[in-house]
């Protein structure tokens, strides 16, 4: 059974089985299969005479989004459901079904907003869309996000706090100035260190080159090898 039309009364008809069920008591009805369906009514021969059933605005692409499409029941037409108790979710087209309908058990749901816009699929964004950002963020100069607060200036901070590197305004550390300081950090950690002569000294990964040297005092401040209580870079 479909939709139907008694053009002397204009009362529009909709019986349960046109719409899509969901779940429970929950059906849907696709609003813009709806109007092709009344499109269809108006040019058979019956219906041809009569006034349209209603007017259509389609959807409309502005700005890169897809604004929904509107859908209104004109001259004096009005809606009735299948009564029952059951509900019906009006969907894809802001409408103004509600406004003109026949009321009965049905309870019928509308979703119109003023900034109802059309989703292809989830965000619209495509797996393309998701690599070309990634590639660049990756490839986005650090110099470009240098103000203050930028993830890049608090970077510049911790590698120059952490090897004492000069602050340079025109040229910030770069993401491969980074890792080298994470690198020098863990060799500082793991790598070979000997106290002689009053320091500590930390080696390079080849256990004979000094990368670090450390002057070491007692709590008095003076050179000691045995009674440390600091230790000061040279």
């Amino acid at each position: 059974m479909s939709v139907s039309v008694n053009w002397d009364t204009r009362v529009i008809y909709v019986p349960k089985a046109y719409l899509t069920f969901l779940g429970g008591t929950s059906y849907q009805l696709d609003v813009n299969q709806f109007r092709l369906k009344l499109k269809d009514l108006e040019d058979d021969e019956e219906g041809m005479p009569f006034p349209d059933t209603h007017r259509h605005n389609t959807e409309v692409l502005l700005g890169g989004i897809t604004l929904a499409r509107v859908f209104e029941i004109i001259n004096g037409y009005t809606i009735t459901f299948e009564n029952g108790s059951y509900s019906v979710n009006l969907v894809g087209a802001n409408q103004n079904i509600v406004d003109i309908l026949n009321l009965n058990s049905v309870s019928v749901r509308s979703f119109n907003s003023a900034g109802l816009i059309t989703v292809v699929s989830g965000s619209g964004v495509t797996e393309q869309d998701k690599l070309d950002i990634a590639d660049r963020v990756w490839d986005e100069l650090a110099t470009q996000h240098n103000g203050p607060g930028t993830l890049s200036e608090i970077m510049e901070e911790i590698a120059i706090k952490t090897v004492n590197l000069p602050a340079d305004p025109a040229t910030q550390t770069t993401v491969n100035t980074i890792a080298a300081t994470v690198e020098l950090v863990l060799k500082i950690q793991k790598n070979r260190w000997k106290i002689q002569n009053n320091q500590m000294i930390i080696y390079d990964d080849n256990g004979s080159d000094p990368i670090v040297t450390l002057n070491l005092k007692n709590a008095a401040g003076m050179p000691s090898m045995t009674d440390v209580y600091e230790r000061v870079p040279v």
